[in-house]
């Protein structure tokens, strides 16, 4: 069953960080991974944000997203963010509108898992099970 890797994920994947690299090599082995359209978003920003010549490291991104499926937002996925984050923040437990939205769209898919380094927040998801990486 496919399992869905947050913008941590992609980010220290990018920095080669050691555990992260173990957990992708797993995730090959399992058949490979998914990420999201709004991790996409999310890593992208990030690259751009903080690099006064990015293009090296987009290319090597863009490179890291072609070995993934990339997970639209759909109208269930968008209801599911919206679910959440109204009954988070119902509960005073809210989350990041974006955290939401990647919780909407992996709940949405069926994936078995989110991977990713942020779990103080997605374990506030009821539903969504969260993997460390």
């Amino acid at each position: 069953m496919l399992k869905v890797v947050d913008t941590t994920f992609l980010i220290c994947l990018l920095r080669n960080d050691p555990r992260t690299l173990s957990k992708a090599e797993e995730l090959d082995g399992e058949g490979g991974a998914a990420t999201t359209v709004v991790n996409v978003y999310e890593a992208s920003y990030g690259v751009y944000r903080a690099m006064s010549d990015p293009s090296r490291r987009m290319e090597a991104f863009k490179r890291l997203v072609t070995n993934l499926e990339v997970l639209d937002l759909d109208y269930e996925a968008a209801m599911r963010a919206a679910e959440i984050s109204g009954t988070l923040d119902r509960e005073g437990r809210g989350i990041d509108p974006f955290d939401s939205l990647i919780a909407g769209i992996t709940l949405a898919s069926g994936a078995e898992a989110l991977v990713t380094r942020n779990t103080s927040h997605f374990e506030r998801v009821p539903g969504l099970k969260v993997e460390e990486h």
